[in-house]
């Protein structure tokens, strides 16, 4: 456990997930490095998220004990406060949109009760909700003028409900636009974890536009690097016979129709006479597409091109990253993508689609090209353009590190947080007053002090 500053800033990070303890996603990855990077820099965190599976941890919600029984995977944070998510029967995958709709409205809602309880008692300077989790807790805090004196940021994330273009899931999405919606523009503040989506708040979800502050999403570019090594890059290499091939393309993510692989078997397709005639495309990823893309493939004529790798771990996949030559990540619309910074930091050439944070971190002709996201000719003409420029790809290589470190890696954008934190709280003077170290705010909460709030499981 750390030993914090009496002054250090108290936050109540409110969250479904968090890596590893509810798998390997975005989100899960997100709230893990914030959290544990913002710890790092002195911040006692309180981690509100789901109960994990097979657990059954019966904490006390009492802020003056620090208790994190997940220490020795989520080192630094001070308290981990674990609520039951799933409400469901068998019958219903807990994550699936019907899934969703009973659970995670009931989960933030619920949330939202016992962080607002603890807060009431002054025990956080700030309260950072993740996705919906705002929902609840906001829905609370509008109503009580306690909770309005306690800073509340929200960040949406990638706002894929707002974004998707079959109609059926954009029907089936509309109560998480609601809640998404109304819980952000509660908060003092809602993050756009970029620059050039940062209209995207006002646009989807209403925010009043001066609410709307840029923080990145980010990766651990030393966390990237580190397991690369000689033995692991050749047993990939030998794995993958990539010592055969003459250029070897690589995508990564989920194998789901907005990701586009469609469009680039499309663009690959039409590139073949352009292309060595020894080429390898490596598809890392799982999914519902996977039988549909192979048949793709084989009607297109390409399918011994291509490799359905699967899953692969961290390991392998950093490993990877440094025995490609271009990285193609053809997504028909996007959140931040961490995909794309990955490859930045590993000095891989990016072909991307014009979508989501992408532009704010891929740029024609400096460290590869944007494409129109579902235009298969377009695809094909920046990869092509990239490709011409082999001579070229060590300059884009290292204008993608540049990028990564001074704006995109996760100490960079914990500092960012914190500030913006420091900035709401509104300085050292208010922050003690609002713990209840003035008499009025004793004269408050002292009762409240006194009682503990509801158990969660």
């Amino acid at each position: 456990m750390h030993d914090f500053s009496p002054d250090a800033l108290r936050v109540a990070m409110l969250a479904r997930v968090v890596f590893p303890l509810h798998g390997f996603g975005g989100i899960e990855r997100h709230v893990f490095h914030l959290t544990t990077h913002l710890a790092r820099l002195g911040v006692r965190i309180t981690l509100y998220v789901q109960t994990p599976h097979g657990h059954t941890l019966d904490l006390d919600d009492d802020p003056a004990r620090p208790i994190n029984p997940y220490a020795d995977v989520l080192p630094g944070i001070e308290r981990v406060m674990t609520l039951r998510y799933d409400y469901t029967s068998p019958a219903l995958r807990p994550n699936s949109i019907a899934g969703r709709q009973i659970n995670y409205p009931w989960y933030s809602w619920r949330l939202g009760r016992i962080a607002a309880a603890a807060a009431r008692r002054g025990a956080y300077d700030v309260v950072h909700a993740q996705g919906l989790c705002a929902f609840g807790y906001g829905w609370i805090r509008v109503r009580d003028p306690l909770l309005r004196r306690v800073p509340f940021i929200a960040n949406p994330h990638g706002l894929e409900e707002y974004r998707t273009p079959d109609w059926r899931k954009w029907l089936a999405y509309a109560p998480f636009r609601a809640l998404y919606s109304y819980g952000t523009r509660c908060a003092d503040r809602a993050i756009a974890t970029d620059a050039c989506t940062q209209d995207d708040l006002p646009r989807y979800l209403g925010v009043d536009p001066a609410k709307v502050v840029v923080i990145p999403s980010a990766i651990d570019a030393d966390e990237c690097l580190a397991p690369v090594n000689d033995a692991t890059r050749a047993a990939l290499r030998q794995r993958f016979r990539l010592d055969e091939e003459d250029l070897t393309i690589l995508s990564v993510g989920r194998l789901e129709r907005n990701k586009g692989y469609h469009i680039l078997i499309d663009a690959l397709t039409r590139l073949r006479e352009r292309l060595p005639s020894r080429w390898r495309w490596l598809l890392v990823g799982e999914g519902k597409e996977r039988r549909a893309l192979e048949r793709q493939a084989q009607r297109a004529g390409i399918i011994h091109h291509v490799t359905f790798v699967g899953r692969l771990s961290d390991a392998e996949l950093h490993n990877l990253y440094e025995e490609v030559d271009l990285v193609v990540h053809p997504t028909l619309y996007e959140g931040s993508s961490l995909v794309t910074l990955e490859a930045m930091i590993h000095r891989r050439p990016i072909v991307a689609s014009v979508a989501g944070g992408i532009p704010d971190k891929v740029f024609n002709g400096r460290n590869g090209y944007l494409a129109r996201p579902g235009d298969a000719d377009d695809l094909a003409s920046r990869i092509r353009l990239a490709l011409e420029q082999r001579d070229r790809w060590a300059t884009w290589g290292a204008e993608s590190v540049r990028l990564v470190r001074e704006t995109f890696d996760w100490p960079v954008v914990a500092r960012r947080t914190k500030q913006e934190y420091e900035v709401m709280v509104g300085g050292r003077g208010e922050r003690r007053e609002a713990r209840g170290e003035g008499h009025e705010a004793r004269g408050e909460r002292g009762e409240a002090r006194g009682a503990r709030g509801p158990t969660m499981a």
